[in-house]
């Protein structure tokens, strides 16, 4: 089970979080609180080189030249597409790609699955912005004999003290947080160890 920190805004978030071993780290440029420019993302991903962590962009409906631009030019690893991209948008970036829906999405779940991207992240409830709303969705209410758990990310509302139990209902390829390892709108370096431990029962390595 990989894990996905989500949402650094700087170099030193970034640090912090790289600090644990995550697998991926997020960076988002899409409307949001947490929205950074493509310069600092390309210092982060600088800042990140040698150790092994993939790192992603997060977009809601970018154009073509926005996500080349993300991977040709800022050095990131994966789009993750967190909006209404069709499908045939999606695979042009086949195996770079984080397709992302709402769990209240009017797409089936066989027709979310149907994305040929590298994951397929369902996130809580969609309201102000196209990402999720950092509440708890009822993970049980995922359909899992139906869908490829290989390709699931889950996120949404994951904290702490809820992830290992998340993890045990649905078991998901990838795990994504991003407020539920803050403190005051900030990476806490000991919320962030602790969510990693929580699923790595304490073994601190990455299965890459």
């Amino acid at each position: 089970m990989k894990i996905k920190i989500c949402g650094i805004k700087t170099v030193a978030e970034a640090q912090l979080a790289a600090a644990e071993k995550p697998d991926f780290i997020g960076m988002v440029l899409a409307p949001s609180k947490r929205r950074i420019n493509l310069e600092t993302v390309t210092a982060i991903t600088e800042s990140l080189k040698g150790t092994g962590i993939k790192t992603v962009g997060v977009f809601v409906n970018p154009s073509k030249e926005e996500a080349d631009a993300a991977l040709n030019e800022a050095g990131l690893d994966f789009i993750q597409f967190h909006g209404d991209e069709d499908k045939d948008f999606v695979e042009q970036y086949k195996g770079r790609a984080i397709k992302a829906f709402p769990s209240n999405s009017e797409l089936s779940y066989k027709e979310r699955f149907n994305y040929d991207a590298e994951y397929i992240l369902i996130d809580s409830p969609r309201e102000k912005y196209y990402g999720g709303s950092g509440v708890v969705f009822n993970w049980s209410e995922l359909p899992l004999a139906e869908i490829d758990k290989s390709r699931l990310a889950l996120a949404g509302g994951l904290n702490p003290e809820n992830v290992k139990e998340a993890a045990a209902i649905a078991g998901p390829a990838l795990i994504d947080v991003s407020s539920g390892v803050e403190t005051d709108g900030q990476k806490d370096p000991e919320k962030v160890a602790a969510f990693i431990k929580n699923i790595r029962g304490g073994q601190n390595d990455r299965n890459l």
